[in-house]
């Protein structure tokens, strides 16, 4: 069992200006991985995602495009079209493509024998003191550091430790690490002087270089600990932020666990703690709770926290004492709450093969909750609102003192990014009137053009704003959450030719391209490559709809896009197999068969197959079944199959956005 100790046995850190030499044998070795990491971690490939998940929205949109174009076989387009659907399919995943290697942890460190991870370089002791200063005095600072587990008083407790002799376990090292990268991050942003920038902008590059190199390094047994628990959750976070959401899954459900484990969400479990350990235990716990839930809706996995066992209330803070995210804790529990309930009322395999009813009619209810909470939230934060108490305006106030009216007001459009998005995602499960003529509802299609048109004001906001906050509000605002409305505008305008609608993707797509920088991470890079792919798609299939719509009446046969063609409407809510094109089908009207769909088994489900493999996509649409076994076996309705095939065909895209498809 010694084996197991989490606890790196060394002397105090040495400082980045330090010298690097180490003397091999002075420190004892916590395994081959851990003492010479010449093998770096690769990104995992092919990882279940499920029906709420970004990967499977895009996938639907790839697949309703080629429906779009191969089901209008009377006008000669399928040979000018097949180039842009083969980007498409690259952008989503080819497996014949030559992919870069991806790093899970690309700034790694690699120990040389003799080291540990207890011998990495740490940033001045003077330079990190200043820092915690700022974090206790400078108001913007305090606002944005180290509010994911600990104040600061308790973080310099982990600072002493780790600068000190002795001692110090894997939850030491990352709980420093993380929080040194965030507080010099946080206090490069405020620097007076470029000299001073540039100083904190390399002690931040140590501090990340140290923490990868330690979650490279993490052995497979760590101790159920608050600890240990409050440096996973970190460590999700940061995962978070570098757009690697699979990784920070498994670094947040195991803060999950742990936190279970030691009862974090029971009242009962906590009777016995002194007060200061069961508020800490609390906050960790809701904060745990707040980014399982959205990564839950955001892969498509079943949460590991039930509700029903959680017995603990929500902390109250005091604004006065700390002027942070943390005031606004409560709203944050009562969106993840809704976030856990759209995954698990609409969009789980559970859900799915509910009659439409039971599923129509939660939604409505989701919708209307999600409506409330937008409504106080709203309340919460104007300032001048007359139902907004006492507290809330000195807060919003102090708020604006201490961080700008602009950073405020993009706080506030970030929120109404995600809110509006996850309305999209519940209208996505209600299907449309039969006289709306299309495959999304009204409630849908206007819930997607709203984000979009909140997503164009806040970006005129952060443009008078530090780059810096761009990467955190494209993360946050359109990755960390499903970014439905921008595939349903998207399969809109393929289906209606909307140019009002591709015009409001063109003005999406614009303004994230100059944003687009160097410094961001290569899952953002990648995801907002992957929206620039799309709408060149749309435009170029618009493109040959109008030119084909312009013919004259003789020169291709009736006009397949007005009322006389088929509608895609029709294609997708009525059982007709045979118009869904199956690979060999779509081959022979001149589609490349290299699509981003995973095999399908004859029940409909994937069987495995990697990207670039043919399968057919008919059974989805005709009534399918779930492989479920024995009495469990339920049909699926025409309108969940759809839903699920929207949400679940093609999960592994976003995989294939972690990895260096593109």
């Amino acid at each position: 069992m010694g084996n197991l100790d989490d606890k790196p046995r060394a002397n105090p850190s040495t400082t980045a200006s330090a010298s690097p030499n180490l003397t091999p044998g002075t420190q004892p070795t916590l395994s081959p991985a851990a003492c010479c990491g010449t093998n770096k971690i690769l990104t995992p490939k092919l990882e279940y995602e499920g029906e709420s998940s970004l990967s499977a929205q895009a996938a639907f949109a790839n697949r309703f495009l080629r429906d779009a174009v191969v089901n209008k076989p009377s006008v000669d387009i399928t040979g000018e079209i097949a180039s842009v659907l083969d980007s498409l399919s690259r952008t989503l995943g080819n497996k014949t493509n030559q992919q870069d290697v991806d790093y899970l942890y690309p700034n790694a460190r690699t120990l040389e024998p003799g080291q540990t991870i207890r011998n990495l370089p740490m940033p001045p002791v003077e330079s990190a003191f200043v820092c915690l200063r700022m974090a206790q005095e400078h108001p913007r600072v305090k606002f944005f550091w180290n509010h994911e587990a600990n104040s600061v008083s308790r973080f310099t407790e982990f600072f002493l430790k780790v600068y000190s002799p002795g001692d110090a376990s894997y939850a030491d090292l990352i709980t420093v690490n993380a929080g040194l990268y965030w507080l010099f991050s946080e206090c490069k942003n405020v620097a007076p002087d470029p000299v001073t920038k540039a100083h904190y902008r390399e002690q931040a590059t140590v501090c990340r270089d140290n923490l990868e190199t330690v979650l490279s390094n993490l052995p497979f047994h760590l101790p159920s600990n608050l600890d240990t628990t409050s440096s996973m959750f970190m460590a999700a976070v940061y995962c978070i932020e570098l757009c690697k959401p699979s990784a920070a899954w498994n670094f947040i459900t195991t803060a999950s666990h742990m936190s279970q484990t030691l009862g974090m969400h029971n009242v009962v479990a906590m009777a016995h703690d002194a007060p200061e350990v069961k508020a800490l235990k609390i906050r960790l716990f809701w904060l745990i709770y707040i980014h399982e839930k959205a990564l839950s809706l955001r892969l498509g996995r079943s949460s590991t926290i039930r509700d029903g066992d959680v017995t603990v209330s929500p902390p109250v803070t005091d604004w006065r004492a700390e002027i942070a995210v943390f005031a606004q804790l409560g709203q944050w529990i009562e969106l993840a709450r809704l976030q856990g309930m759209v995954y698990d009322q609409i969009y789980s395999p559970a859900a799915l093969i509910q009659p439409q009813a039971i599923r129509i009619a939660r939604a409505r209810r989701l919708a209307s909750e999600l409506e409330a909470h937008t409504a106080r939230r709203h309340s919460d934060l104007e300032a001048h609102s007359s139902k907004i108490s006492v507290d809330n305006r000195q807060y919003v106030e102090a708020l604006r003192q201490a961080l700008g009216v602009d950073l405020v007001d993009v706080f506030d459009h970030t929120n109404s990014v995600n809110h509006l998005s996850l309305f999209c995602l519940i209208y996505r499960a209600i299907p449309p009137d039969p006289s709306e003529g299309t495959i999304f509802s009204k409630e849908c299609i206007e819930s997607a053009r709203q984000a979009l048109e909140e997503h164009r004001r806040c970006m005129e906001v952060l443009i008078k704003v530090e780059e810096e906050f761009l990467e955190s509000y494209i993360n946050w605002a359109l990755l960390q959450s499903p970014f439905v409305p921008f595939t349903v505008l998207f399969c809109h305008v393929v289906e209606t030719g909307n140019q009002a609608d591709l015009d409001r993707l063109g003005s999406l797509v614009e303004i994230l391209q100059p944003v687009s920088a160097d410094s961001f991470s290569t899952g953002v890079k990648k995801e907002l490559r992957l929206f620039k792919v799309l709408y060149d798609v749309a435009c170029s299939y618009m493109k040959l709809r109008t030119e084909a719509g312009n013919r004259p009446a003789g020169a291709s046969g009736a006009n397949p896009w007005g009322p006389g063609g088929n509608s895609l409407l029709s294609q997708l809510s009525v059982q007709q197999p045979e118009l869904i094109p199956t690979p060999d089908s779509a081959c022979q009207r001149g589609i490349s068969s290299q699509t981003p769909f995973t095999g399908l088994d004859s029940a409909g489900m994937s069987s495995g197959a990697a990207f670039g493999e043919s399968g057919s996509v008919a059974g989805w649409l005709s009534g399918v079944s779930f492989p479920m076994s024995g009495d469990l076996a339920m049909e699926v309705d025409q309108q969940g199959a759809e839903l699920g095939n929207w949400l679940y065909m093609n999960n592994q895209m976003m995989r294939a956005l972690e990895d260096s498809y593109f």
